[in-house]
């Protein structure tokens, strides 16, 4: 296998005409005088730019006090990270599940608590401790976005280390970096899925069962694995996956669910309880056809839901060549968003790493970004105008953006499709690659594979 980096402005067909005007494609010796420079370091300061805009747009609402007549909404600098400190009580010393009902899974609790507490150690004054609770996330959440950035690096093919620079400069990685807490699952199951390409199941379940821990998404990196090693016959490993990841879960909430029972259960309350969020497809199909809400919007989900998986999954066993890792994991997630009750703003940074491993390609991995961040624009200024119905953005247009990001979207996961069911045309496989992130299951023949070369090399009984 040659191990010839890939160099994108010769190789993607968005950058090689966006490098004419600049002089054309790199040269083979361009970086001969800059050594030190390496793809990985590129990526980190690349990243170190990202992440200081995201913070700089985010920082006229480190002050509370501007948080009046809508100013984090037309400043679009809402973070619920800040409202966090006063919504949640942290600003008196709460503890999440003991003090409020915490409506997010054990360690984005924790991850509140931690950064609450560091606050408490910083020598600043009353007044100024929301900024600082808010600063001392960023730092943290910044250190998670070079894990999931590292992480996408390490998942890789050897030949392409330059596919990570699109998780760094996302536009979504700018503007949505400091909105939640959600970088905490992402760089988990960045780690949960590098164990697994070192084919160490067991470590890779301890880190899906952290992630697990934080936002319940990542588990359909199980559902990803089960249709996979079916295939390949290795359902040992995921059993093994998921023994480990079931211990790791339950040893990190189980103890909170005994001790704090009423804040450990919200999370799960909020979620059985809660209609079609602003972002679901459901809530316009809901309000054009007048159909019921209630149990009869999660009847509807759970059924398309269903319908996915299955979609899926038969995708998985027919394609001619078994798909990659990334590939499966991100056309269900995806799915499952598109499909679901909500689709936040923010949760397209769980769909980011993913979709440049499942298909490294600029154009539309970019329409998609654009998507979202119309998507999140039009949705501050759609709950502007909830508060004054003479500003703000009118529900008809708000529902025509929520089309457009599902349907780029859409349109991406169309392209991974065709590039599973026609492997010829995932570059990620060119040069007698296989399934870098795939672990156990890379280079590994499939089941029906073994059983043909086995009948094949059967002697013929004598006459």
């Amino acid at each position: 296998m040659s191990e010839v980096a890939v160099d994108p402005t010769r190789d993607d067909p968005l950058l090689i005409p966006a490098t004419e005007g600049l002089g054309g494609p790199l040269g083979a010796r361009a970086w001969s005088a800059f050594n030190w420079w390496t793809p990985i370091r590129v990526i980190m300061l690349a990243l170190g730019g990202a992440l200081t805009i995201g913070y700089l747009q985010k920082a006229p609402c480190r002050d509370p006090g501007r948080w009046a007549d809508q100013f984090q909404l037309t400043h679009a600098c809402y973070t619920d990270v800040l409202a966090s400190w006063g919504s949640f009580k942290l600003i008196s010393g709460a503890i999440p599940y003991v003090d409020f009902a915490t409506p997010y899974p054990t360690l984005t609790g924790v991850f509140m608590e931690i950064a609450a507490r560091l606050t408490g150690l910083m020598p600043v004054s009353e007044s100024q401790r929301v900024a600082a609770y808010f600063d001392i996330s960023v730092v943290l959440l910044s250190i998670l976005a070079v894990i999931a950035v590292v992480t996408t690096a390490l998942l890789s093919a050897p030949r392409r280390p330059w596919d990570a620079l699109m998780v760094a400069v996302a536009p979504v990685m700018i503007l949505q970096a400091f909105t939640n807490w959600d970088l905490l699952p992402v760089a988990l199951l960045g780690i949960a899925m590098v164990a697994w390409s070192r084919r160490a199941p067991a470590w890779a379940g301890m880190w899906l069962g952290l992630a697990t821990a934080a936002k319940f998404w990542p588990l359909l990196l199980l559902l990803a694995l089960v249709m996979l090693c079916w295939r390949a016959g290795r359902m040992r490993d995921w059993f093994t996956i998921v023994l480990t990841t079931v211990a790791t879960w339950a040893a990190v909430s189980i103890p909170v669910w005994l001790f704090a029972p009423a804040g450990f259960g919200e999370f799960w309350a909020h979620n059985f309880h809660r209609g079609a969020d602003w972002d679901s497809l459901w809530l316009p199909i809901e309000k054009i056809t007048g159909w019921e809400t209630g149990r009869a919007t999660d009847f509807r989900v759970l059924a398309a839901l269903i319908v996915v998986t299955v979609a899926v999954a038969v995708l998985v066993w027919k394609a001619p060549r078994r798909p990659r890792v990334p590939q499966v994991m991100f056309v269900l997630l995806a799915l499952f968003l598109i499909v679901g009750k909500v689709f936040s703003p923010q949760d397209a940074l769980w769909l980011t790493p993913l979709a440049v491993l499942a298909r490294p390609r600029w154009r539309a991995f970019l329409v998609w970004q654009a998507a979202e961040v119309l998507l999140t624009i039009n949705r501050l200024l759609m709950l502007v105008g909830l508060e004054k119905s003479d500003k703000g953005l009118p529900d008809g247009w708000w529902y025509v953006t929520v089309a457009v990001r599902d349907i780029s979207l859409l349109v991406l996961v169309g392209f991974v499709i065709w590039d599973m069911w026609n492997s010829r045309g995932d570059v990620v496989r060119d040069g007698d690659v296989d399934d870098p992130a795939g672990g156990p299951l890379d280079e590994t023949p499939d089941r029906r594979e073994r059983r043909r070369n086995t009948v094949s090399d059967v002697e013929p009984m004598p006459v």
